[in-house]
């Protein structure tokens, strides 16, 4: 399952220790065989995948059989594990630019790639949505279905699973990954998480189990829902605002008309000095006027990214 959670280049860092900067690829592939725990894994194909990767911090060294690891940590990563801590949840890359500009930390046109991510160790990428997190972070699919299980708790809401976390399994927020999308003993519909049995776990939910299942489990889930609205309200926001996806792509498009006007000023720069050089007044009377308006709708604009972020 592991192999199916981070994206290839996640998977070939967590194989480099601490200090170590070229590997064989036999040792890589023993070390990947290690953390997957899977048979079937594609080896080779994982870690050339990673070689070809655009951003890839890795590259063959005087021999194909070596790989060498382009160690890369930016300033600006601090923030980021920082941000992922106080998070601690698994974020977009849309949102932790949209964070660092909030934090007037990066311009509206700082591309995500200058962060150092890709090569910085203390970083994982997970497969399923290309969100970011922090390498060290602990995987708690096996604790939550063994706890649900030994509960006969067969469906809870996925707001729910952070309290679960918290209270029942006692791992730290700040330290724990829980991936459903790639774990076939659970089934995600809606805001609903709902647990497969030992029995079926190959196997898909279809309509009429699913609502059998909602029916003999109402009690406990109204139960469990009275327990989680006493719980950390600060972690169920930050869970919800996850999923707001309608501001996310509202935000994204101002994102982009922000930086649309941001490069026509830099255009307007060279345009007056043209004007300027030729001795074109009313040219140059123009473009600041284009100029002043530009800035008053740039600074409304930031003004509501900021409040959306």
């Amino acid at each position: 399952m592991k192999g199916e959670i981070f994206t290839p280049v996640s998977l070939v860092k967590k194989t480099f220790k601490h200090g170590e900067r070229s590997l064989s690829r036999e040792e890589i592939a023993q070390r990947l065989h290690a953390f997957t725990e899977d048979e079937n894994f594609n080896l080779e194909a994982c870690i050339q995948a990673a070689l070809n990767h655009p951003f890839s911090p890795f590259r063959e060294g005087n021999s194909r059989a070596i790989i060498e690891y382009v160690y890369e940590s930016q300033p600006l990563a601090n923030h980021v594990y920082r941000l992922l801590t106080e998070a601690g949840l698994p974020l977009s890359e849309d949102k932790i630019l949209r964070k660092l500009r909030g934090l007037n930390l990066i311009s509206w046109n700082y591309s995500f790639d200058r962060l150092g991510l890709y090569g910085d160790s203390r970083f994982s990428q997970l497969q399923t949505d290309l969100r970011w997190c922090c390498a060290d972070w602990e995987i708690v699919n096996d604790d939550i279905y063994s706890y649900l299980t030994k509960q006969g708790i067969k469906e809870m809401f996925l707001n729910d699973i952070a309290f679960l976390i918290q209270s029942k399994l006692h791992v730290s927020k700040n330290h724990r990954l829980f991936v459903p999308q790639v774990d076939q003993r659970f089934v995600i519909e809606g805001d609903k998480l709902y647990l497969l049995d030992a029995s079926n776990e190959q196997q898909s939910v279809d309509n009429s189990s699913t609502n059998f299942m909602k029916e003999m489990n109402d009690r406990i889930n109204e139960s469990y829902s009275e327990v989680a609205v006493a719980m950390n309200q600060e972690t169920l926001d930050r869970e919800q605002n996850l999923s707001n996806t309608v501001v996310d792509e509202v935000v994204s498009d101002l994102m982009g008309a922000l930086i649309k006007l941001e490069k026509r000023s830099n255009d307007m720069q060279q345009e007056v000095l043209q004007h300027f050089a030729s001795g074109n007044l009313g040219a140059i009377e123009f473009l600041m006027k284009e100029k002043e308006k530009n800035e008053k709708v740039l600074a409304k604009l930031q003004e509501i990214v900021e409040e959306l972020s």
